[in-house]
């Protein structure tokens, strides 16, 4: 008999599902699971993460990761080297400007804007740059630039006039744009933290983003080529399509302190406000159905030279890492 995990409210069962067809669990909210149905999940391989309401990282729950000390005693050893380091972040950074550009010139072309047409233009030229970086201070500027440009004309993308956007806010982010956003980049963080285990890679060791005590810098560094692709994608499609409106969003309860996770700690300064907003309940079903339907939406995968959907190029890109480090590929920012 193969078991199942049931979802029930109260007494009421809600639905039911295999457990050998789930790749991952996402708690999000006041959710309780039962020891039988972690160990089954364990038993599985299946990952369960825990989430707040409003999509801040609390821990997650994974069997053994069968990590190989070869591979991150390399991956020490070369992440240590300033040349080799530096090298990979710039790849990585030169592809995050690259998808980020391509995000807005396929919006520009449809919907012509001047905002845009100037961010275009310098995230050209912050692409050409990146490359060239002498250092990683220098790199991380550049990428700043680009992210401030890219952003402020992200929100002429938003096409209902009830919801605006008026650059990346965190800590904690006060709209629903940024909240979407924030809670799209803490469920694609947690999946390349578990592909990066599953690989024999340590997530917390990375090139471009500083290694601090638990913070998954690794992780960081190959999430972001996949940002724009992914979640920014998402977040336009879910808002321009109306599965996610303003009225979606509430007001916090003062003494509803969120957790904040690991991956807007690396972006933003200690010491957050409280949330001001919280996607409620069905918001976020309808916002998980869109960011979802973004990871199984298949594109060309060059490296491989065959169509894969978004989350196993996730997987794909955290073990071409592993082979670069080896020396048995070069390790290419994905950009579709």
């Amino acid at each position: 008999m193969r078991a199942r995990l049931v979802i029930r409210k109260g007494n009421r069962q809600l639905d039911s599902v295999r457990i050998e067809d789930l790749e991952q669990l996402v708690l999000c909210g006041v959710v309780q699971i039962t020891t039988q149905a972690m160990r089954a999940l364990l038993r599985q391989g299946v990952e369960t993460a825990f989430l707040t309401q409003s999509g801040a990282f609390v821990g997650r729950l994974a069997g053994p990761t069968g990590a190989r000390a070869e591979l991150r005693r390399l991956q020490y050893r070369q992440l240590e080297d300033p040349a080799r380091a530096l090298d990979l972040a710039r790849r990585i950074v030169a592809g995050k400007i690259r998808n980020q550009r391509a995000l807005l010139l396929r919006f520009q072309r449809r919907r012509p804007h001047d905002d845009v047409a100037r961010a275009l233009v310098s995230l050209r030229l912050l692409g050409e740059d990146a490359p060239r970086a002498p250092d990683l201070d220098v790199l991380r500027g550049i990428e700043g630039k680009a992210a401030a440009d890219y952003f402020h004309a992200f929100g002429r993308l938003i096409q209902v006039p009830d919801v605006t956007f008026d650059g990346r806010k965190r800590r904690p982010p006060p709209d629903p744009v940024n909240i979407l956003l924030s809670f799209g980049y803490t469920l694609l963080g947690h999946l390349f933290e578990g592909f990066c285990e599953l690989s024999g890679l340590d997530p917390h060791c990375g090139a471009l983003h500083a290694i601090a005590y638990g913070r998954p810098s690794l992780a960081l560094d190959l999430m972001e080529e996949m940002r724009p692709v992914v979640v920014d994608a998402s977040v336009l499609r879910a808002i321009n399509t109306r599965a996610v409106r303003a009225t979606d969003f509430l007001p916090a309860e003062h003494d509803e302190a969120p957790v904040e996770d690991e991956w807007e700690q690396a972006e933003a300064g200690e010491g957050a406000a409280p949330r001001r907003l919280l996607l409620t309940p069905s918001g976020a079903r309808r916002w998980f159905s869109v960011y979802e339907r973004r990871l199984n939406e298949q594109t060309w995968y060059a490296a491989q030279e065959r169509r894969l959907d978004h989350r196993q190029i996730v997987r794909e890109q955290v073990y071409l890492l592993a082979r670069h480090l080896r020396g048995e590929a070069e390790y290419a920012p994905f950009c579709p």
